[in-house]
C-alpha cells in the first residue's frame, strides 16, 4: 500500500484534482488561449521500476537537469533562445518559446535513488527509477510482567 506524501509536492501516484488543475493547460479550465510552460508527464509502474515520460521537443540532452534529493525528484530544463526575432521579422503569433521549466515529484520509499537513469530521444525525456525491496516492519514482541 502506498503512503500519502509527506510534502505538498505532487507524488508519482496522486491523481487528485489539485494536481490536474495546476499542471493542465489553462484552456482546460478557463479557455484563455494560453498554455502554461510546463511539459506533460506520463508515469507508469511495473514490478521492477517506475518510468516517467516527459514531452520536451526541441531540447538537447545538455539542457536537462535531474536531481534526486531527500525523497524528491526535480526535473528541469533551460534553453537559451536560438533564433533571433530579426531572422523572422515581426511575429504576429508566437505559441512556443525556449524558456525554462521545472517539475518536482515526491518519490516513494521503495525506490533506489542511486540508480535513477535517464535518456532523451525523439523529443521525449524518459526517466527510469528502479524499485528496492520493501522492508518488513519489525514484529512486536510482547513481554509479560511477572
Amino acid at each position: 500500500m502506498l503512503d500519502k506524501p509527506r510534502t505538498s509536492w505532487p507524488t508519482l501516484f496522486d491523481n487528485n484534482w489539485m494536481e490536474k488543475f495546476f499542471n493542465a493547460p489553462i484552456d482546460e479550465f478557463f479557455n484563455l488561449g494560453k498554455v502554461m510552460n510546463v511539459p506533460a508527464v506520463n508515469v507508469s509502474e511495473s514490478d521492477k521500476d517506475f518510468k516517467l515520460s516527459i514531452a520536451a521537443p526541441g531540447l538537447e540532452k545538455s539542457d536537462f537537469k535531474i536531481e534526486a534529493y531527500d525523497e524528491m525528484l526535480t526535473i528541469s530544463a533551460e534553453k537559451e533562445k536560438e533564433e533571433k526575432e530579426e531572422k523572422f521579422g515581426r511575429f504576429n503569433r508566437r505559441e512556443y518559446n525556449y524558456s525554462s521549466w521545472s517539475r518536482s515529484f515526491t518519490l516513494p520509499e521503495n525506490c533506489d535513488t542511486a540508480k535513477i537513469g535517464a535518456e532523451y530521444k525523439n523529443g521525449e525525456l524518459r526517466i527510469f527509477i528502479p524499485k528496492t525491496e520493501v522492508k518488513e516492519p519489525k514484529k512486536v514482541k510482547s513481554i509479560s510482567v511477572n
